[in-house]
């Protein structure tokens, strides 16, 4: 636990004393905005490719990595258009109304 702190807080201090490092970690920031959205996907696409005919092998590298570059790529388009991940859009729009109950 004191690990995970730390590594939160040095990756913190270092995004804001270096803002070229920041700029070089925008497509990793922008997954991190949309998490629901990169999670349910790597679900979805997982469940797509046996029946798309793909075979992939659950404790190869090549699949981890592809699931990375794949949500990496996504964030980074959908984030120069939007604010949030689509998924991310859809629960703040359910969630709103909880605003106005007392």
């Amino acid at each position: 636990m004191g690990v995970a702190i730390l590594m939160i807080v040095g990756a913190t201090a270092a995004m804001d004393r270096l803002p070229r490092l920041r700029r070089l970690l925008t497509p990793v920031i922008a997954v991190g905005t949309m998490s629901l959205t990169a999670y349910v996907g790597h679900f979805v696409v997982q469940g797509w490719l046996p029946s798309l005919g793909a075979t992939y092998d659950e404790e190869s590298w090549v699949t981890l990595i592809n699931f990375v570059l794949g949500a990496i790529v996504f964030a980074g388009i959908w984030s120069r258009f939007f604010r949030r991940g689509p998924l991310e859009y859809l629960l703040n729009a359910a969630t709103r109304p909880a605003k106005h109950i007392r």
